[in-house]
């Protein structure tokens, strides 16, 4: 399902925001790395029942060009405080997946008084030592960020493959199994992968973005830091197949915070949202009528 409305507005340049519906409670939906609000259209519909809910382009996403701006994790936890404001709420519950469950981790602690509530969804989070991302995964995000790799290997990957190779290669890597993600689905995010070849300030936003969540998940402590300071009452849910976040590292922040509702979801990747988009709903919208 696409979006009830899709607005441009501008905090200090172009932030898209979608509509889905809802009545109540503000629910914003925070995407992660190189990814957009087209992440969240399984989803949406299936949350409105519990709020008002809407998404964002983080900035250097989607349609959100930087321009000035730095599409840094701790920039877009600003942007996401500034979002709620601007959207006619004091706060929200934040619904962020991966880099942007991150971002709402920062938010929260950052600017606490605009954060209700947050659901983490494989969120960025320290790497696993016992089991940490296998070659692929590695050399897709870790390799960019070598001195003077970056843009030259995106663009040879990109010269390589076309736009529908682009999201069947991701989805089988961020999924357990893409078969799972419906084709219209897929179609949108071969989309959002075609307009962004057009952009020349997507790659430089998603390697300095990378670089910025580098600087916690390269840092246990930092992390756990981070970690103690959030306040409010979090969900975090965890695919028990992410090839990018261990499913350990998921287990190690719920036992750093065991007041968290953690769980697990079974035979699941990175991306709950899109590939089993019915559990997942219903375990956030049962737990977010139980802390309303």
């Amino acid at each position: 399902m696409v979006p009830v409305t899709t607005t441009m507005i501008d905090i200090g340049g172009p932030v898209r925001v979608s509509e889905y519906g809802g009545d109540g409670p503000l629910l914003l939906l925070v995407h992660g790395l190189g990814g957009s609000i087209e992440n969240w259209d399984v989803t949406a519909p299936l949350l409105t029942g519990s709020g008002r809910v809407v998404a964002i382009d983080l900035i250097g996403f989607g349609d959100s060009e930087p321009g000035d701006r730095r599409p840094s994790v701790e920039d877009n936890a600003r942007l996401v405080s500034e979002v709620i404001q601007r959207l006619g709420f004091d706060s929200a519950t934040l619904i962020g997946n991966s880099m942007g469950g991150l971002i709402s981790m920062i938010t929260a602690v950052e600017h606490a008084n605009h954060v209700d509530r947050l659901v983490l969804i494989n969120p960025a989070l320290p790497v696993s030592r016992r089991r940490p991302p296998d070659l692929e995964v590695l050399t897709k995000l870790i390799g960019p960020l070598v001195p003077g790799i970056g843009v030259p290997a995106f663009r040879v990957y990109r010269a390589a493959h076309s736009p529908e190779e682009e999201t069947t290669e991701t989805l089988r890597m961020i999924t357990a199994d893409a078969e799972t993600v419906p084709d219209w689905a897929k179609e949108r995010l071969t989309e959002t992968n075609r307009l962004r070849r057009d952009r020349a300030w997507a790659i430089p936003a998603f390697l300095e973005a990378d670089r910025s969540i580098a600087r916690y998940v390269l840092r246990p402590r930092r992390f756990a830091r981070l970690i103690h300071r959030i306040g409010a009452p979090t969900l975090l849910v965890h695919g028990s197949e992410d090839r990018l976040v261990s499913v350990d590292s998921a287990r190690w922040a719920a036992q750093q915070r065991p007041d968290w509702t953690y769980v697990e979801m079974e035979g699941v990747g990175h991306v709950p949202m899109l590939e089993a988009a019915d559990e997942f709903a219903a375990v956030t919208t049962d737990w977010l009528a139980s802390t309303s």
